[in-house]
């Protein structure tokens, strides 16, 4: 052995591959000549009794993460005063040093990224564990996918302010909770993963850059930059960046989404993952579980170019979900077959907010709105982006006020067309803004209601025009056109608005989104 060399818990250290908040990230060789990522903490963290406490319990939570799509943690403990982590090498650059040397991702990959780190957060949040740092350096390209690291490493530093957080972390891929201090949940992993795939789809940061402050603020008041992100994403990664937290997924719900089939097996999606991946043929890759140097060789094609190794990726969904037993369906994102029909367990958001309450009841959807209060909730699926036809079956179990269906929206502002039908059989049409007051584009027109009511609302246009109609219980009741800065095709869903003191507790038995005429 070379005396410069340094050995730390059976590891031999032989290059220094990238520093951080927390230490080095040195390539080692292990006890048998295998290749490993050594990450050395800072000997004055490493001396911290407080961060000697917290190291056994947070690695131990680190070991029960499953290796699906992450850099498993192999060992770890304290050599001397010395604390350190190894991981599994990852031959491959980060996803950061991927995109600035080749590019936006788009096509199957950027796909296939989406799925591979939903499906790392799966495991992690699986195994109680929250990143809390995730970014694009945190993603390693190997040859068969993504592979995200350093999950649970930022739990060993008591990151209470928000000085502290930014420190480290990335500011531009915070979620506004972390920003404003609040208490760590998994769902900050998930506004984090739309940010991610927000950038290796276009290339920029989803706030911008600038100093930390300003663009913490950014996250905190103000909407991410999607503009040119691939639109079979587009509305889950809005879904993912909602500022509510209650307002997301889980990392579940997002992988269900992704691939298109209810509770999907980290393992079978994995899989599906390393079929559809993309690699150049040569190149020999240098990254590592850590900071790869600049350059690095080995990164996945993003836009073209050279020979390709390639698998359709529904049919590797197909064949690896009958594999694992999974019900097969073809992913939501690629090849969509319209209508879409909800599945409520599927992918929609349940959970209180300071609004109401969603919930999944047997197979309806259940929205009880509290007064003063606007309840609404986005489909998992996207409108077409020539318009479509939205329908919903709903009844009011409770409470009086109005329901119906909306389109032209996002899941987190205002603006949106609103189809509505109320207690007293009265359905208008209404222009939503955020902020602002609605304007009433139809009605209110007095219509036959009975124990369950049928809403179908179709929304068509363009960037000047949007032609509206509603239907109620098979009857056309009415029409409207918006030429006043009309709102264009983005998400559609379902709302619900009680009248006076009391809840209104909606039961919403159906849903569909059909790009045809009614």
């Amino acid at each position: 052995m070379n005396g410069t060399e340094r050995v730390i818990g059976g590891y031999t250290l032989r290059r220094v591959l990238g520093r951080g908040g927390m230490g080095e990230v040195h390539l080692a060789t292990g006890p048998t000549g295998e290749l490993a990522a050594v990450k050395v903490i800072h000997p004055q963290l490493a001396r911290d009794p407080a961060f000697r406490r917290r190291f056994g319990r947070e690695v131990a939570a680190a070991r029960r993460v499953a290796r699906f799509c992450t850099a498993p943690l192999i060992d770890a403990g304290f050599d001397g005063e010395t604390a350190y982590l190894v991981t599994e090498y990852v031959k491959g650059p980060d996803l950061a040093a991927a995109v600035r040397e080749q590019g936006a991702f788009g096509g199957s990959n950027l796909e296939a990224l989406a799925v591979g780190i939903a499906t790392a957060l799966s495991s992690i949040h699986g195994a109680g564990v929250v990143h809390r740092d995730l970014k694009p350096g945190n993603v390693l390209l190997s040859p068969l996918g993504p592979r995200v690291i350093d999950f649970g490493i930022a739990q060993l530093v008591d990151s209470q302010s928000v000085v502290s957080q930014a420190i480290l972390g990335t500011p531009a891929f915070m979620a506004p909770e972390q920003v404003r201090g609040e208490p760590v949940t998994p769902l900050m992993d998930v506004f984090s993963w739309g940010g991610v795939i927000a950038f290796a789809g276009t290339g920029r940061l989803p706030f911008g850059g600038g100093v930390p402050h300003e663009v913490l603020y950014r996250i905190v008041n103000d909407g991410p930059n999607l503009d040119g992100l691939d639109e079979r994403l587009r509305g889950l990664v809005e879904w993912a960046m909602a500022k509510d937290p209650a307002r997301r997924p889980s990392a579940q719900q997002l992988l269900d989404a992704l691939v298109g089939t209810r509770q999907a097996a980290p393992a079978a999606a994995s899989e599906v993952v390393e079929r559809t991946w993309t690699v150049p043929v040569g190149g020999d890759g240098s990254g590592t579980a850590g900071r790869p140097p600049s350059g690095a060789a080995g990164v996945p094609v993003v836009s073209g170019g050279g020979r390709r190794r390639r698998w359709p990726w529904v049919a590797g969904v197909a064949v690896v979900l009958a594999v694992a037993g999974a019900a097969v369906a073809v992913p939501a994102l690629i090849g969509e077959k319209w209508p879409y029909r909800a599945e409520f367990g599927q992918a929609w958001a349940v959970g209180a907010t300071q609004g109401g309450e969603s919930r999944v009841d047997g197979t309806g959807y259940v929205l009880t709105a509290k007064p003063g209060w606007r309840l609404w909730k986005s489909a998992p699926r996207s409108e077409p982006g020539e318009g479509a036809t939205v329908s919903a079956r709903a009844k009011i179990e409770e409470g009086t006020g109005e329901y119906g269906v909306w389109c032209h929206g996002t899941p987190d502002a205002g603006d949106r067309y609103e189809f509505s039908v109320n207690a007293g059989g009265q359905a208008t049409i209404v222009k939503r803004r955020a902020g602002g007051q609605p304007t009433i584009l139809y009605g209110p027109a007095q219509v036959k209601t009975g124990a369950e009511t049928r809403i179908v609302a179709r929304c068509a246009g363009d960037a000047d025009r949007v032609a509206l109609a509603l239907w109620v219980n098979g009857r056309k009741i009415g029409e409207a056109v918006d030429t006043d800065r009309p709102y264009r095709a983005d998400n559609a869903g379902v709302h619900a608005a009680p009248a006076g003191n009391g809840d209104l507790r909606v039961r919403f038995a159906t849903f569909t989104l059909d790009p045809s005429h009614p």
